[in-house]
């Protein structure tokens, strides 16, 4: 039951929730040179956490003694990262578009592709088979995971928005994912037949952030307005602001 946290200064910080908000005790996780851009905890058994700064370096931190375990060096600033859910990968992006694969038993890049168009937020699907990437474009591109590899492929390419998007997820029973986008939209669909099925048109600035609940009931969006929406994954339905 951990909430790590990262921001403008160099230091990531994790927080024990078990006792409620603002009562748990914290961690720093310090070392990085510039802003923390990124952060994701191990999928598997959560014991470990990357970090991607500024300073072109991803960091993987054990989360109990809060010290680093392993430095990665990359070519540019990172702005993204994502772990793959057996935990064999993690995948981070810099500001000139180039996606490397880092193989973490090795802790060394085994594949590495610079894209044609900016690429933001990026998962892999529940099974690993499949990379997500939300593009500057407007569309989410879909890839193939070869797991031996760690090469991506490109599969299917989808326009979803007249903005930029951002931000992607999938839900946690695989079953929807969601945008969020320059145009200060989110769109939600399914994933079996990649269709838009609705759309939440509530917030006013850029959406920075979606985000499913663990029983796949709700989407959290959030940007820049001064509330978090909570929609209906059903029907779209505002329940909480």
């Amino acid at each position: 039951k951990k909430l790590a946290t990262g921001g403008t200064e160099p230091v990531a910080r994790v927080w024990d929730v078990e006792q409620g908000a603002g009562k748990g005790a914290s961690s720093e996780l310090a070392g990085h040179a510039a802003q923390i851009e990124q952060l994701r905890f191990e999928p598997v058994k959560g014991q470990s956490l990357v970090t991607v700064s500024a300073d072109k370096t991803a960091k993987v931190w054990d989360v109990r003694s809060g010290k680093c375990t392993s430095t990665v060096t990359t070519q540019g600033e990172l702005m993204n990262v994502a772990w793959s859910p057996d935990g064999r990968y993690f995948a981070v992006g810099n500001r000139e578009d180039v996606i490397s694969m880092i193989d973490t038993n090795t802790m060394k890049t085994v594949w590495e592709q610079k894209f044609k168009f900016e690429v933001n937020q990026m998962m892999w699907n529940q099974s690993g088979s499949e990379f997500f990437m939300a593009t500057g474009e407007g569309k989410m591109e879909r890839l193939s995971f070869d797991a031996k590899t760690a090469a991506l492929t490109p599969l299917e390419s989808h326009f979803a928005h007249n903005g930029g998007c951002y931000c992607v997820d999938i839900s946690p029973n695989g079953e929807m994912f969601a945008l969020g986008a320059a145009d200060a939209i989110v769109s939600m669909w399914e994933t079996k037949t990649h269709v838009c099925y609705d759309t939440v048109v509530r917030l006013d600035c850029p959406i920075r952030a979606v985000s499913y609940s663990f029983d796949n009931k709700y989407l959290a969006a959030a940007s820049e307005d001064l509330f978090i929406d909570v929609a209906d994954t059903k029907t779209g339905r505002c329940v909480a602001q």
